[in-house]
């Protein structure tokens, strides 16, 4: 199996950072869009306009680890933001899988590859597990932040069978909406660069 040189891992952080751009805009466009002051949309928004970062770093890289890296950087990302520790879990766990997806399709199967962005895309969901299975433990943390109960209320987002699938339901779509666009977008300017010799 090939190993991740400097330059993938340069590379991994740089399309990374593009990530994390990519999904705060996306938390952004979710607030503008929803007016949901719980951003439960985010990661579904943030999953239809940064498949085109993903499927680049598949079509660039090729190489076991450079998902999980991406996922570890998104960790990261969510930690520095404010959120509780464990909330990187999650991006961790779907990084891992979504890495070991694409490689049994060795990055090359396009559908392989469309699902492993589907599942690398409800790591962003970290914050959101965190409300249901340490609810008042994030309760807690946002009192200490001077929030006030009538905030708590409005961020909070119940653990129901409805919104479990609201959710999971709308990142799906989202995903391979956004991971197709990406293959399309990456496929067109990067089969040129190859062809032309770049």
């Amino acid at each position: 199996m090939k190993q991740l040189t400097v330059k993938d891992m340069i590379l991994t952080g740089a399309l990374s950072a593009l990530y994390c751009i990519g999904v705060g805009l996306g938390t952004l466009l979710a607030v503008l869009i929803f007016r949901s002051a719980n951003m439960v949309e985010a990661p579904a928004v943030a999953a239809l306009i940064c498949g085109v970062v993903y499927m680049l770093l598949i079509a660039k890289v090729q190489k076991f680890g450079a998902v999980l890296l991406m996922g570890a950087i998104m960790a990261v990302f969510f930690f520095l933001s404010g959120h509780f520790i464990l909330s990187f879990f999650p991006s961790l766990i779907c990084g891992f899988l979504a890495d070991l997806l694409a490689r049994f399709g060795n990055y090359m199967s396009q559908w392989r590859n469309l699902w492993s962005y589907v599942i690398f895309s409800f790591g962003n969901l970290g914050p959101i597990f965190l409300m249901w299975f340490m609810r008042d433990a994030y309760i807690q943390k946002l009192l200490e932040r001077g929030k006030d109960m009538a905030y708590v209320k409005e961020v909070m987002v119940d653990f129901t069978l409805g919104n479990v699938l609201y959710l999971a339901g709308f990142i799906v779509i989202c995903a391979l909406i956004g991971g197709w666009l990406g293959q399309r977008l990456t496929k067109k300017h990067f089969t040129e660069k190859v062809a032309n010799g770049v």
